[in-house]
């Protein structure tokens, strides 16, 4: 769940929906070349504030007029660009991209919303399964059916339809990537929502304000763990989600570490940092970074398994040690810009090298 999404859910948390109405936009497909890809969100309300974006800039303001039409007749819509003909662009604004793109313009039902929430707070993968386009005369545009991990389903849909493509949302969420399929019944974009990546800082010094900082501006969920209160305060980290005191003898069966889970170790405190690695090494976590010299990380792993500690090769492809990409980084600043990279291209599966080096499409389709 990326941060203009969670932008959304928090202006919907103060909002009182009898009162103000908004459109929301989503990007719903994608050929050729675009700046966002399915699953981007701008929401736009009826006083012409707007979250999020669905382009690179160059579409917002068509999607703004359009978006006032459906203000007033509440009816879902679908709209396409086209940006492949010879002409600068469809609108004259020398775009450059060539690409057509297809967008979803509706009123959110508070349900639809809803589920976002329910997502963030259970740090649940979640699918919405949306008709874009009806065969059946009673079938409506923007009709919808949504599930999470736990398989709980709400849905506009007949039996008989839902029953239909169940097995592709199925596999949707557990491929973990968007698609558009086609049936009898009409076209659906089913859209993957992920989880929120946690991100667990063991450390409260200075060099961990940068890195809560810039983590939280993707819209990432931020702990931050260190058993010094004069450090680990809401004053020194207020954006933190959470802020834990406590040990690392007491880790276990008190810090929830998941698939979604990633960690950085940085408390510049050899011992704790011994601790720290083994209860993550054998935890879920997907990534784990520690600061410091190659040698120290080295020097820690030979410790245990002299104390007969071992971790398989699958535990340690997970160690990035030194953590970060190799940018240079020489403030707190640049290198949480070096590690949040770090943890990003691992996420993404990418090697994150340089993009003009890369051959085909920047995005993984």
């Amino acid at each position: 769940m990326n941060k203009e999404l969670l932008e959304i859910i928090k202006y919907f948390e103060r909002l009182d929906p009898k009162e103000t109405k908004t459109v929301l936009a989503t990007v719903v497909d994608v050929k050729g070349s675009s700046y966002r890809l399915p699953g981007a969100r701008m929401l736009i309300g009826e006083r012409g504030e707007m979250l999020g974006t669905v382009s690179g800039g160059c579409l917002e303001a068509d999607v703004l007029e359009r978006a006032n039409r459906v203000l007033q007749t509440g009816k879902t819509e679908i709209f396409t660009y086209d940006t492949t003909g010879l002409e600068d662009s469809v609108f004259s604004l020398n775009m450059g991209c060539r690409g057509v793109i297809r967008i979803l313009l509706e009123c959110p039902k508070p349900n639809f919303i809803n589920f976002f929430h329910h997502l963030y707070e259970t740090r649940h993968n979640g699918l919405a399964a949306t008709l874009i386009s009806a065969k059946a005369k009673n079938s409506r545009v923007g009709a919808r059916l949504t599930l999470d991990e736990d398989k709980l389903v709400l849905s506009d849909f007949s039996p008989a339809l839902t029953e239909s493509f169940m097995s592709d949302c199925l596999a949707v969420l557990q491929e973990k990537k968007s698609k558009l399929i086609e049936n009898d019944f009409g076209e659906f974009f089913l859209e993957f929502i992920p989880s929120s990546v946690s991100i667990i800082i063991f450390g409260a010094g200075a060099d961990a304000i940068p890195v809560t900082e810039t983590a939280k501006n993707l819209g990432w969920r931020v702990t931050i763990v260190d058993h010094r209160a004069a450090f680990a305060s809401k004053e020194r980290f207020p954006n933190a989600d959470e802020i834990i005191l406590t040990r690392p003898e007491n880790f276990e069966g008190n810090l929830p570490v998941d698939e979604n889970t990633v960690a950085v170790v940085m408390s510049h405190n050899y011992e704790h940092d011994k601790k720290t690695l083994r209860f993550l090494l054998n935890s879920k976590a997907s990534y784990i970074g520690a600061l410091g010299p190659k040698r120290r990380t080295d020097n820690i792993l030979r410790e245990w398994s002299e104390a007969s500690e071992t971790f398989s090769d699958e535990q340690l492809n997970k160690l990035y040690a030194p953590i970060g990409l190799d940018i240079g980084a020489d403030a707190p600043e640049s290198i949480a810009l070096s590690i949040v990279a770090e943890i990003k291209s691992v996420l993404k599966d990418r090697n994150g090298g340089f993009l003009r080096q890369r051959n085909g499409s920047i995005y993984n389709r």
